[in-house]
């Protein structure tokens, strides 16, 4: 960091290079985590003691076989899907290089946006150890989403697809 910062502003420093980066990212944007985060802060402010306390996962986990896909590692699984939700405009070109692609940004397709935020979700609540109907149960406690879903969808949308995908990474992980 260029200054100092105290308790209420925490900095997570990542080792392990820019795909560890992707993969905390990935953990700390999941509804999972989410859900833990805000059964530990009441308030408007997420100092250093709560960000301690949140059940991130460790870095050694994405160094693992993917438990859907033991071909690859955990970490071969999420990079690209972070890569790209991310990697949509040219100012982030350097993380996308350091990632590895040489292309060009990824085309902003909401459909194809949504669909990956689903797939990470559920491989999220499959690596944190959440039966289905522990995920159905987390997804409701998300109003906003559920109503945004219902008045865009006429269903709850993020949860449905979210529990399909979870279903299939559970299917393949004990195949």
């Amino acid at each position: 960091p260029r200054v100092g910062v105290g308790n209420k502003f925490p900095l997570i420093i990542a080792d392990g290079g820019p795909g560890a980066v992707a993969c905390l990212y990935a953990n700390l944007c999941s509804f999972v985590l989410d859900y833990c985060a805000r059964q530990k802060v009441g308030g408007t402010t997420l100092n250093f003691f709560f960000a301690k306390q949140f059940p991130v996962l460790p870095p050694e986990t994405y160094a693992g076989p993917c438990p859907w896909s033991p071909a690859q590692t955990l970490a071969d699984w999420i990079v690209p899907r972070v890569l790209e939700l991310t990697y949509t405009a040219h100012d982030l070109e350097p993380f996308a290089r350091d990632l590895g692609h040489t292309g060009p940004p990824f085309r902003w397709d909401e459909e194809r946006r949504f669909t990956l935020r689903c797939e990470l979700n559920a491989a999220f609540f499959h690596l944190y150890g959440l039966a289905r109907e522990d995920v159905e149960y987390v997804m409701d406690t998300f109003p906003i989403v559920r109503k945004a879903d219902e008045r865009a969808h006429g269903r709850y949308r993020t949860r449905d697809a979210i529990l399909a995908e979870l279903d299939r990474l559970s299917t393949q992980s004990r195949a």
